[in-house]
């Protein structure tokens, strides 16, 4: 992977006293009025930058990408941004807490090279959608302006990277905000050239895993072949073969990954004892009655049921059936897997991740949910806490649940090494990059 530094643009900080007020999650996760929250919260966050509000008057002259464009150029001239005066590498830490432990996540922020996927330096993990990359490639193309990080994972087993980084870091940072969810995320700005040409060289050679930011990333694809064509009237146009990342190291302890647990709903004809009779060609099953007086608890003591499978290198999975007031915990009978209609040409390193087997074998096996009910998000609907997930299964009247397991990197890591994708929502990288710490423009 081949790294540049670049001279960020970053918050006035003479102006903007509280950077909380102004850094934004990504654009991804403006749902339920968080767009609102955040224009309310300051009249200089970012939000209003990266999802300006559409209106019913909006014209090809005047819209959400063309207002956004003017606005960068108001807050560029009176000072809001500013830009930093030599080219450099941004360390990016974020503390963190789950289940009471304080982590750090560890990374940098600098310029990647955007290559095509065949040519197996940046390995993507999912799929991705074609309206929210044209919605950002609008935008990219109205401002010029990268805000929003690409989350990529590299290898570094000895940790030389990190080392580094811990020894320049040991100073006050250069900016840190708190999230809305009380996480602190610091940057520090490093241009000392011994140290910048050191990172660019220690990731020379090696590969990057996409965490999160797939559409960032298929966006400056598409947008370095726009900007290729018009080098000749600006050098600084080549700069946009390269995108704005933030790397970590995948063997870091700062890496948090949440499982995604599914709510099936909007099913004909669903038989909760029929379910159950068709899991136990496939599974083991332990029947987890409750009452309403200890839900919770049994509902804690199948996760950690699901852990210790997990450990043992089992394929389980907690089943939450409200009508029959049970909890069950699946565990798959390996001998059945020359059973199973895998999908064509899935890799080994596919068929062990536990959302595949739930995926193949119970989802489309079962249930007749498939990669075009996948796809249309017709039955689904996605939850990264287990007791959210109950909880929200009740609330909505759904006829289950599946609980899973968090997917672990070393899993992620070799679904992508084998040229496969993962599965549809097998990971929940936590916490999520913020916008607004640093961004780059090149014109």
């Amino acid at each position: 992977m081949k790294i540049l530094p670049f001279r960020g643009y970053r918050y006035n900080l003479d102006k903007i006293k509280n950077l909380d007020e102004v850094i934004s999650p990504p654009y991804d996760q403006f749902k339920e009025g968080l767009d609102d929250f955040l224009y309310q919260r300051h009249p200089y966050n970012i939000a209003r930058l990266i999802m300006n509000k559409e209106t019913p008057e909006d014209s090809p002259t005047d819209n959400r990408y063309t207002r956004s464009r003017a606005l960068l150029a108001e807050w560029l001239k009176s000072n809001v941004f500013v830009q930093d005066p030599e080219p450099s590498i941004y360390p990016y830490f974020q503390d963190y807490a789950v289940a009471g432990e304080t982590r750090t996540r560890k990374g940098f922020v600098a310029l990647g090279e955007v290559t095509n996927y065949d040519q197996r330096i940046v390995l993507p993990h999912e799929r991705t959608l074609a309206k929210p990359k044209q919605d950002r490639l609008n935008l990219l193309r109205s401002t010029l302006a990268d805000t929003g990080l690409v989350f990529m994972l590299y290898s570094d087993p000895e940790g030389k990277i990190e080392s580094l980084l811990d020894t320049v870091t040991q100073r006050s940072p250069s900016c840190k905000a708190y999230d809305l969810k009380g996480e602190l995320n610091a940057l520090w700005r490093v241009s000392d050239l011994g140290v910048i040409e050191k990172v660019i060289q220690l990731m020379r050679d090696r590969t990057v895993i996409i965490a999160d930011g797939h559409h960032r990333y298929e966006v400056a694809l598409a947008f370095r072949q726009e900007s290729t064509t018009r080098i000749r009237e600006d050098d600084r146009w080549g700069l946009y073969g390269y995108k704005l990342m933030s790397f970590v190291r995948l063997e870091s302890a700062g890496i948090t990954i949440f499982p995604i647990h599914r709510l099936v709903h909007s099913l004909d004809h669903f038989e909760p004892e029929e379910l159950i009779r068709r899991l136990e060609t496939f599974f083991r099953t332990e029947h987890l009655p409750y009452e309403a007086t200890n839900k919770l608890t049994v509902l804690d003591r199948l996760m950690k049921s699901l852990a210790r499978a997990q450990a043992a290198g089992e394929n389980a999975f907690g089943l939450y059936l409200p009508a029959l007031h049970r909890f069950l915990l699946l565990t798959f009978r390996k001998e059945m897997t020359a059973q199973v209609t895998w999908p064509p040409g899935k890799s080994e390193a596919w068929r062990v991740l536990d959302v595949s087997v739930l995926q193949t074998v119970i989802l489309d096996g079962l249930l007749n949910i498939g990669e075009q009910q996948l796809t249309d998000q017709s039955h689904l609907e996605y939850v990264s806490h287990h007791e959210d997930a109950v909880e929200l299964a009740d609330r909505k009247g759904y006829p289950c649940a599946f609980l899973l397991n968090a997917t672990p990197i070393q899993q992620v890591k070799a679904v992508c090494e084998s040229g496969d994708l993962l599965p549809q929502k097998s990971t929940h990288f936590h916490p999520k990059l913020m916008e607004g710490l640093v961004f780059a423009k090149h014109l």
